[in-house]
Parts: C-alpha cells; sequence; structure tokens
C-alpha cells in the first residue's frame, strides 16, 4: 500500500470521508476528531502527510502543527492545513506553526487528488466498496 496520512477534523463525517477517498488513492488512512487526539495519532501512526482543521476542540491546528514539527521523535511529515480561514493573516499564521500548505474548505476530489499525488504513486486500493 502506498503512503500514511492522517486527517484530522472535528466534522467526523468530513474526516471519514477524505479518509474513505485516500485509502481508495492506494494510501493508509488514521482519522482525529480533536487537537490532542490529532496530537497523539500523529506520533503514534506516524503519517507522510497530515490533512488538519485549524479550528478543533482541545486544541487548535495551530499548536497541534507546532507540536508536531517540535517532537523529534514525528516523522515531519507534510503538513496541510484545511480550513475556512483563508484570510493572509491566517494563511501566514498556518506558515509560522509549521504547516506546507493551506488550502481552503470546501476541499473537493481534484484537489485532494493534487494534494495526495504530492506522496508519489500508490496502487488504487479496488477492494474497498462504498
Amino acid at each position: 500500500m502506498g503512503k500514511r496520512v492522517l486527517v484530522a477534523d472535528d466534522n467526523q463525517y468530513t474526516a471519514d470521508s477524505f479518509a474513505r477517498l485516500i485509502s481508495l488513492f492506494g494510501h493508509k488512512t488514521a482519522t482525529a476528531y480533536s487537537g490532542p487526539e490529532a496530537v497523539d495519532r500523529s506520533a503514534e501512526f506516524q503519517p507522510d502527510m497530515v490533512l488538519l482543521d485549524i479550528d478543533m476542540p482541545g486544541m487548535d491546528g495551530y499548536e497541534v502543527a507546532a507540536r508536531i514539527r517540535r517532537d523529534p521523535t514525528h516523522s515531519q511529515p507534510i503538513l496541510i492545513a484545511v480550513t475556512g480561514w483563508a484570510r493572509e493573516e491566517d494563511q501566514c499564521r498556518a506558515y509560522e506553526a509549521g504547516f506546507d500548505f493551506h488550502v481552503a474548505k470546501p476541499l473537493d476530489l481534484e484537489q485532494l487528488k493534487e494534494l495526495t499525488a504530492m506522496l508519489g504513486s500508490a496502487e488504487p486500493d479496488t477492494t474497498l466498496a462504498w
């Protein structure tokens, strides 16, 4: 299977849907629904990429990104802010926190494909059914 992708969003439907689509692209996925859970899952799962909402309960995405970047045990994944906060100052704050990319919601299928394409090729998982 392909690379590991963590999807963290407090909207469980959104996180699960993105994870399901990414797994269809051939990557292994995990989900988190709060900031603290995203930090824990990242340390445990060691993702190659994290799609991370900013407005998360318990700890915002900026702090999650900063903690991942500060922790030498993390794999230093590609961090992507996926958020409705799209002002210029929001983007600057995201980059300062350690994000590599900032993408405004709503994220569509083509954007999701482009983002995961940064991980390289993977064999699509054709065994999953909707």
